[in-house]
């Protein structure tokens, strides 16, 4: 999936769009209300099956309001930080991509007996995309001290028709939900609760130490289990940011319609789109030519210039040359012999690189054929694997869990063709 005019932050791996990091299960860990005495959880996974959701990870658990009488949450921290520096100058704010039917269904725990599970009014459908600006203190039993926390809640819709203001409707489509977010939307809390802005300071998210998702029973508004599947995040561009970094500035009424570009304009956003480039027929507005434009302008005339001189040299009698004042010029074989040497040199370089290329391609029993510099391996134990399938062996089937592996073709051959 192309995101035409972003900056890729997290995607689906093992090798996505630069700068994007693949996502990880790894590099997330709980910080739910347990640390309070509570009993909600999370944790996080990465989708291997099915293949159209192969590298995506998902977050869920059970939120539990009953516990600390009515509060509770269950967040997953990233010890990863964003690949690059999310400078107001340059960046807009967020785009999440949330798939709309979750590879993995989170178990109720404790089973429902009517109402709603874990105490709350409703199911789990609002989240929170929390950014921390701030290294936490320390406690001397080693527990971290809560901080101002800079928030932006979304909420999944529902059949009700109620929908997120963030929704970005023009880019949702039947499989996934899209998230657009300003820098305005993040707003500072404390403990779930909202701070002074003055008292908070300025946002600045390209100092950001820790971020991290969150679903938050909202004191008693909802409880339950919840999941949430993440396809990608992104980093939206600044309007000046976007037009600089494209050579060819795609005019928006064109390439996506009015409809898109009113909703762009009511909503303060860039018009961003999913489509990889320019649609067929778009309008296009020419920039300032760059230097390698003078430059090829300029190789075009010599090309032209050389060209036709060299044609004269070769055709024109010594009659003709001599009328027009040229007395000495070089022997006419070599305006022939040139280009037959040069003719037979192209037919040497087709040779030279296809022996080169016999010579560096590895025997057909060679594991290099398989594999390359980015392989993930996941050791199988070939003697057990000809019986039992990867995905009944329960060990192998949570450590797959955390990270997207290459299988072995010897077991890829025995489990498709034995």
């Amino acid at each position: 999936m192309a995101y035409y005019g972003t900056t890729p932050l997290f995607a689906p791996g093992p090798n996505p769009r630069a700068p994007a990091l693949p996502w990880r299960s790894d590099d997330f860990y709980a910080v739910d209300d347990r640390v309070r005495g509570g009993t909600s959880h999370s944790h996080m996974g990465i989708v291997q099956y099915p293949p159209n959701s192969r590298g995506e990870i998902i977050f869920s658990g059970f939120l539990d309001t009953t516990t600390l009488g009515g509060a509770g949450f269950a967040s997953q921290a990233s010890s990863k930080r964003f690949p690059v520096p999310l400078a107001k100058e340059r960046f807009h704010g967020l785009r999440i991509v949330v798939r709309k039917q979750p590879s993995w269904t989170e178990p109720s725990n404790p089973p429902s007996d009517g109402s709603i599970p874990g105490g709350g009014k409703a199911p789990v459908t609002s989240f929170v995309f929390e950014i921390k600006t701030q290294e936490p203190p320390k406690r001397p039993d080693g527990r971290r001290e809560s901080v101002v926390v800079w928030e932006w809640s979304f909420a999944i819709p529902q059949q009700d028709g109620v929908q997120d203001v963030r929704l970005n409707a023009q880019l949702t489509n039947d499989d996934f939900w899209v998230f657009d977010s300003t820098w305005d939307d993040f707003k500072p809390m404390y403990r779930g609760r909202p701070v002074d802005p003055d008292t908070a300071g300025e946002f600045k998210p390209e100092e950001t130490y820790e971020w991290s998702l969150m679903a938050r029973s909202n004191f008693q508004a909802q409880s339950g289990p919840f999941t949430l599947q993440l396809h990608s995040l992104s980093a939206l561009p600044t309007p000046d940011e976007l037009g600089a970094s494209n050579a060819r500035a795609v005019d928006v009424h064109e390439q996506t319609g009015p409809a898109d570009a009113a909703w762009a304009d009511e909503k303060g956003l860039p018009a961003h789109s999913f489509r990889a480039g320019p649609t067929e027929g778009a309008s296009v507005a020419r920039t300032t030519p760059s230097s390698g434009e003078y430059y090829g302008f300029a190789l075009f005339i010599f090309a032209t210039v050389l060209w036709i001189g060299w044609v004269l040299w070769a055709l024109l009698p010594d009659s003709v040359l001599l009328a027009m004042g040229i007395t000495w010029y070089p022997n006419r074989e070599w305006a022939f012999l040139l280009p037959a040497w040069s003719l037979f040199a192209v037919l040497a370089i087709y040779a030279v690189f296809i022996a080169n290329n016999l010579r560096n391609t590895p025997e057909l029993d060679d594991i290099a054929n398989v594999t390359d510099s980015h392989q993930n391996v996941l050791h199988v134990d070939m003697s057990h694997s000809a019986h039992t399938h990867l995905f009944e062996d329960q060990e192998k089937l949570r450590q797959s869990m955390h990270d997207i592996y290459d299988l072995p073709p010897t077991y890829v051959s025995r489990q498709t063709h034995l």
